[in-house]
């Protein structure tokens, strides 16, 4: 769920960090900026479809830390 959000807040055209780094850097353009942050946005979305696809990743290390104490 927190990956999604922060998909949420970086993807245009609403993506409110863009605005933020907008008016941190005003002499960055916009354009460049949305560019940018393209690969992070792919990324982010194969991270998605692969915790869907293989949805055992996500309990993968909890079951590894618990061992045999884990309650099934």
């Amino acid at each position: 769920m927190t990956i999604v959000t922060e998909t949420g807040l970086i993807h245009p055209p609403d993506g409110l960090n863009i605005f933020v780094i907008k008016n941190i850097a005003p002499d960055i353009p916009l354009g460049e900026i949305i560019w940018s942050i393209v690969p992070f946005v792919i990324l982010m979305l194969l991270v998605v479809v692969l915790i869907c696809v293989f949805s055992g990743i996500t309990n993968g290390l909890p079951d590894m830390i618990m061992g045999p104490m884990a309650v099934k």
